[in-house]
């Protein structure tokens, strides 16, 4: 019996973005944690634009087979197609992943940092379904700090990077000079905001967004300088724009080729760019096929990530190695957490035979000098100490071990301890 993190899920390495459009977690998290939580103690659900995943904490074997039959069915997907695509990772395995991905070592814009909000605001929701405990609660305090110093102590700031960074390179791919162009962002969340930051730096772009609530448009329009402009206002400004970055979140589409046949006919031949940066999709892909059209969608970020990676190599490695490590600090002190309460019985029952021996000393020695009791009981504990060293590391070096629940097992009999605190038999 194993009890640890196990994970499973897909990623935008080795899964295409179509079939991670199919397996888009995001809005089944409840029942998620409903299905997990009767097989696992604790739970969290990760979905971002690249990434769908499910970590559980608990009785490994029990809670694999449950996470792939659980993807599967809220995703509609059969366990057998997912098995292609789907990755699983169990123990230190899990762990490391996790610490990778909160570093911004596993995503499609290598170091981003928008992840660190992601991972957040997805505890905050495992935390809302009561699927929060100490395990989780450590592992994702761990995680973040060490994400934050993997930044803060190599150079992978010096070069910041994140999707919105990387949607603007795309599109000053066809336009190198921003100046004076209009972009039209659909919707104002978080991306749309790292959209802004590096329109900004372009020069004198003419920003317009447009947002299912006005309101929140329009706060993000005069923090940039822009304009904002209501949902039924699109098609007037698809026929002005040059540049158009769509991030809703929503789960369909809201940018269809019938609209924008409409538009590229009143704007006379010119170019226009669109950049999807939203999964599921928000833009039609037949729009690609119009002519004038440029469709960029997540995967296309990749390139832009592969030269900027080059760029970052060095500070990747050395922020890899700060988490790896962390990583592998925190799987190690989690084991060893769980030789505790058997170190803590040990220790006690050693205590116990020793005061018992000093009463029965004392009784026969009869009155001393406080001087000499206190030597006799310094003497005994030294020896109780000595005694206990080599056992407490060798059980602490049991829990590391693969079996070291059996291992701990094992112990609790041979020294006659028994107790709720320590692993039993499942």
């Amino acid at each position: 019996m194993r009890t640890g993190w196990t994970f499973l899920g897909i990623s935008h390495q080795g899964t295409d973005l179509e079939m991670r459009e199919c397996l888009v977690l995001e809005g089944h998290a409840p029942e998620i944690y409903r299905r997990v939580l009767e097989v696992a103690d604790e739970a969290f659900v990760l979905h971002t634009c690249n990434r769908s995943e499910i970590y559980a904490y608990g009785v490994i074997d029990d809670i694999a087979p449950c996470l792939l039959t659980t993807f599967a069915e809220v995703t509609g997907t059969a366990p057998a197609v997912l098995g292609r695509y789907a990755y699983r990772l169990d123990g230190q395995d899990a762990v490391r992943h996790l610490f990778l991905v909160a570093a911004g070592l596993e995503a499609q814009i290598v170091g981003e940092t928008q992840i660190l909000g992601q991972i957040k605001q997805a505890f905050n929701q495992a935390a809302a379904a009561e699927a929060v405990g100490k395990e989780l609660s450590m592992l994702v305090q761990a995680a973040l700090a060490a994400a934050r110093r993997a930044h803060r102590e190599t150079g992978m700031d010096h070069h910041p990077v994140s999707v919105g960074s990387a949607a603007v390179a795309l599109a000053r791919r066809s336009f190198p000079d921003l100046a004076g162009r209009t972009v039209l962002l659909i919707g104002a969340g978080e991306v749309a905001e790292l959209c802004c930051q590096h329109l900004l730096e372009a020069g004198d772009v003419h920003v317009v967004i447009a947002n299912r609530t006005r309101q929140r448009a329009a706060r993000l329009a005069r923090a940039v300088g822009g304009l904002a402009v209501g949902w039924a206002e699109i098609d007037e400004y698809l026929a002005k724009a040059d540049v158009v970055l769509s991030s809703t979140g929503a789960p369909h589409e809201v940018l269809y080729a019938r609209d924008l046949k409409e538009a590229m006919r009143r704007r006379s031949g010119r170019r226009m760019v669109l950049v999807d940066l939203s999964m599921p999709r928000d833009i039609e892909p037949a729009c690609a096929t119009l002519p004038g059209v440029q469709l960029h969608t997540l995967d296309d970020l990749a390139a832009i990530s592969r030269a900027q990676r080059q760029e970052r190599l060095r500070e990747a490695e050395a922020a890899e190695a700060i988490v790896l490590d962390a990583a592998g600090e925190f799987e190690r002190r989690r084991c060893e957490r769980q030789a505790l309460p058997l170190i803590r019985a040990l220790r006690g029952k050693a205590e116990d035979v020793r005061d018992a021996e000093l009463t029965r000393a004392f009784h026969r020695l009869g009155e001393l000098p406080e001087g000499e009791r206190q030597v006799i009981e310094q003497l005994a504990s030294r020896i109780v100490n000595k005694l206990l060293n080599e056992p407490t590391l060798a059980l602490k070096e049991c829990a590391l071990r693969e079996d070291g629940e059996s291992c701990l097992r094992l112990a609790a009999d041979i020294f006659k301890l028994d107790g709720p605190d320590w692993p039993q038999e499942a």
